[in-house]
């Protein structure tokens, strides 16, 4: 007699239904924007509900902001998988813009520039947004050891120069005749990198323990 299967818990029903909005919301960011990215159309992406999604997500803002977090946890497993075997710190300084390139260039790095920039115009996701934004940048700068200038501000502006850097290229792909050239863009900012710590404009720390 063959076994039942095990009903899921109402926590794994929940879960299972977060990672469908999820991929649903990603989707439909990266195709149609911010602004016409609304409740109803990642409901219908996803194959929920309007209920079912209300039930996890009772606005637009709670929705984009779930989107962002979750992003960034995926990409921290990415910059971990690309990091795994440098461990000279120089060379964890380098590989930065390409590794930014690989994770921010994705659909789902599209998708949370899009959250970004829709901020600007919806106070209640800016609200939310802000401190999540800036305890990513926390986390972010503590995870990559960038420590890429005498202090810890002068850190943070070279993350967020790569970041936004990349974030831009990320959006002149779309519209570049020759999209892949846009990568040479990426490399040039290694380049320049590399020229600042030859100068000593740029300096990296040693690498913390773990």
């Amino acid at each position: 007699m063959a076994e039942k299967p095990q009903r899921r818990t109402q926590a794994e029903r929940s879960a299972g239904t977060r990672e469908l909005l999820l991929a649903a919301t990603v989707e439909a960011l990266h195709e149609h924007g911010y602004a016409a990215t609304s409740t109803i159309l990642v409901a219908e992406k996803a194959g929920v509900s309007r209920g079912a999604m209300l039930h996890q997500f009772r606005t637009k803002a709670d929705l984009m902001t779930f989107v962002v977090e979750a992003v960034f946890e995926a990409e921290l497993q990415h910059y971990s998988e690309y990091l795994r075997d440098v461990t000279d710190p120089r060379e964890r300084f380098l590989a930065y813009p390409e590794m930014a390139w690989e994770v921010l260039s994705r659909p789902s790095g599209v998708a949370v520039l899009e959250i970004m920039q829709g901020s600007r115009s919806d106070p209640q996701l800016c609200e939310m947004l802000a401190p999540v934004q800036a305890r990513i940048e926390k986390e972010a700068l503590e995870f990559t050891h960038l420590a890429a200038a005498q202090d810890a501000r002068g850190a943070m502006a070279v993350m967020r120069l790569v970041v936004w850097a990349i974030r831009g290229l990320s959006i002149a792909q779309v519209l570049a005749p020759a999209p892949g050239s846009v990568r040479d863009s990426v490399k040039v900012l290694k380049r320049l990198m590399a020229a600042g710590l030859e100068t000593g404009m740029l300096s990296v720390g040693p690498e913390k323990a773990k």
